[in-house]
């Protein structure tokens, strides 16, 4: 028997999916500026990867452990290494600066991964994207007011955590293409908590059960939230999809001011809306692109079914946050 949310239109499924997502990473960031009041981010991040690790175990579990076989390894570590440094990064971010303020600047990921992906993967990218990503970062210039009395050394945290995720997901764009999605998320897991435990350990203390119980829902928080990413991308294009991701921006900066008193500067908003347009460009953009080359690539293996196809198709690949990345290969419209 169907339900009454099951007669609903995929737009409006996907809307309720994507949202959610949305209010689960505002809560997520909440959930971490809550529990490293109490303790230092780096063992918060130790935590955080951790509790992920038990909550992978059952899917790694239920699929076998046959899924789990790779020949990338020193791949997948770079990426640990990556992921790791981004978490510790933007766990400091979320203690040390205004909750709207290093959420606008983290969006600048898609600005960092078009440029990695000019440099590292050599990917063709036409001026419309560079004007975009100039745009960008014009707005980040609004946010931090380099060179005045405004500017905060806390203020690059998030972005030198883009950074690292733009890095992260330009690897696992490469290694989508061979490793299964439990492989991916189980050894995110088990690279980055040995990895983000060396810094822990350096400024570790007993955390309270508040405190434990605050990274067991933040570890849990992340896993609904890549489920309702899902949900979405399969219900809706990931044109409809990607203007809700950034949603999350005005959750946090309502519950922040609630929560904490935090008002937002006056140059969140312009820097943050041409942060946030230059990003959805940018990621509307590549997506395109990629249409256009699994298309090429189809119509090429058609023409050519016997033949080796893979010097015939472009290498062009969108860039991706890592998460996104991992998320492509359970939606096909993302493949």
């Amino acid at each position: 028997m169907k339900t009454w949310f099951d007669r609903q239109p995929n737009t409006v499924k996907a809307s309720f999916y994507a949202l959610c997502a949305a209010m689960l990473a505002a809560c997520f960031t909440l959930t971490i500026r809550f529990a490293t009041a109490e303790i230092h981010p780096y063992q918060a991040v130790f935590l955080r990867f951790f509790f992920g690790v038990i909550l992978i175990a059952p899917m790694v579990w239920r699929k076998g452990w046959a899924t789990l076989k790779t020949a990338r390894l020193p791949l997948l570590g770079l990426r640990g290494v990556l992921s790791a440094s981004e978490m510790c990064l933007w766990f400091m971010a979320v203690l040390y600066l205004p909750l709207a303020e290093a959420t606008t600047l983290n969006f600048t990921v898609p600005l960092f991964g078009t440029i990695l992906a000019a440099v590292a993967l050599r990917e063709t990218v036409r001026i419309h994207r560079w004007i975009a990503v100039l745009v960008g970062f014009v707005g980040v210039g609004l946010i931090i007011q380099p060179g005045s009395d405004a500017m905060q050394f806390a203020s690059l945290l998030p972005i030198a955590a883009a950074m690292c995720m733009a890095g992260a997901g330009m690897i696992t764009k490469k290694l989508v293409r061979t490793e299964s999605t439990t492989a991916l998320l189980f050894y995110l897991m088990v690279i980055t908590t040995p990895i983000s435990l060396i810094p822990a350990l350096f400024v570790w203390q007993t955390p309270s059960l508040a405190a434990l119980g605050l990274m067991a829902v933040a570890a849990l928080m992340m896993n609904v939230m890549q489920v309702c990413n899902v949900k979405a991308l399969q219900l809706a294009d990931y044109s409809f999809f990607v203007g809700f991701s950034y949603l999350r921006l005005p959750i946090i900066a309502v519950l922040a001011l609630i929560l904490f008193g935090e008002v937002p500067d006056i140059w969140i908003l312009p820097g943050g809306a041409m942060i946030v347009g230059a990003a959805i460009y940018v990621a509307l953009r590549e997506r395109k692109l990629a249409a256009e080359v699994a298309k090429t690539a189809e119509a090429t293996k058609t023409a050519n079914p016997t033949g080796d196809v893979s010097a015939q198709i472009p290498t062009q690949v969108p860039a991706q946050d890592p998460q996104a990345a991992i998320l492509s290969e359970h939606d096909p419209k993302m493949r």
